[in-house]
């Protein structure tokens, strides 16, 4: 065999060692922050909010009533037109003729005209004939209120007319405002509303109000009278009442009592 000659190589392994992983600390610190936080706000609100046991008390009712009068003017809307009105008045017809006359029906004198035809007979020895017609004016309004001998005239030569009385009963036109139903609701509705406000208070109310209204011609007067229950707040200094009914002439109240504080014994 043959011998073959072999160099010899030197190996240098080196161990080094690793360093220990750190634990991670931040989501711990942060967690336990948070409960300490939840744990204080808990605390705080049950300090300002204790648990409260609820209970029901009975009360006699202390009952009694106020009472408002209001009275509103009733405001007429209604409109209503009088026409002008003319005057009416009698005229005087002496006829001193030989023949008789006829005055017709519609006959025009100075502004007013005959409501018939009226006969006048003749005059003879013993005198005028005469006779009296009545009549209206033709102007209408307080312009054909014609005073005393204000028509005098002569018709032909010998029939005479005049107006021994004045004429009467002419007016000018004029528009007249009257209460109507809607004013009378209308004012019924606005003194009850204010009747109301005005007896209402900040107290327990077991019945409704009874109005009761009283009408003139101008106006309304509503009487409000509404029934409350005294409600004992001061004798419930500490409760915290959640409700009130009314049972009988007994007061029923649903209060909650806050819990009575514990005292610890002294060492």
């Amino acid at each position: 065999m043959q011998a073959v000659d072999e160099t010899v190589e030197t190996v240098h392994v080196y161990v080094v060692r690793e360093e220990d992983s750190r634990p991670a600390t931040a989501l711990p610190l942060c967690l336990a922050a948070l409960c300490l936080v939840v744990i204080a706000a808990i605390t705080f609100y049950s300090c300002q909010n204790p648990a409260y046991t609820r209970a029901t008390l009975l009360i006699p009712a202390q009952f009694f009533t106020r009472a408002a009068r209001v009275t509103q003017a009733i405001v007429p809307t209604g409109m209503k037109v009088y026409p002008a009105t003319i005057a009416h008045g009698t005229l005087t017809i002496t006829n001193g003729s030989i023949i008789a006359q006829i005055i017709p029906v519609g006959f025009t004198i100075q502004d007013v005209a005959t409501d018939i035809a009226v006969y006048v007979p003749a005059g003879n020895a013993n005198g005028y004939g005469y006779a009296t017609v009545p009549t209206h004016a033709l102007i209408s309004g307080t312009g054909g209120d014609f005073a005393t001998l204000s028509i005098n005239a002569v018709t032909g030569s010998s029939v005479y007319i005049r107006n021994l009385t004045p004429f009467t009963g002419g007016s000018a036109s004029r528009t007249v405002k009257f209460i109507t139903s809607q004013d009378v609701r209308t004012a019924t509705t606005t003194a009850k509303l204010a009747a109301l406000q005005a007896a209402t208070i900040a107290a327990l109310q077991f019945q409704p109000c009874r109005l009761v209204a009283m009408h003139t011609l101008v106006s309304v007067t509503v009487t409000a009278t509404c029934p409350y229950v005294r409600v004992p707040w001061v004798a419930l200094p500490s409760n915290r009442i959640t409700g009130i009914r009314l049972r009988g002439h007994t007061l029923v109240l649903d209060v909650l009592v806050p819990p009575t504080p514990v005292r610890l014994p002294l060492r």
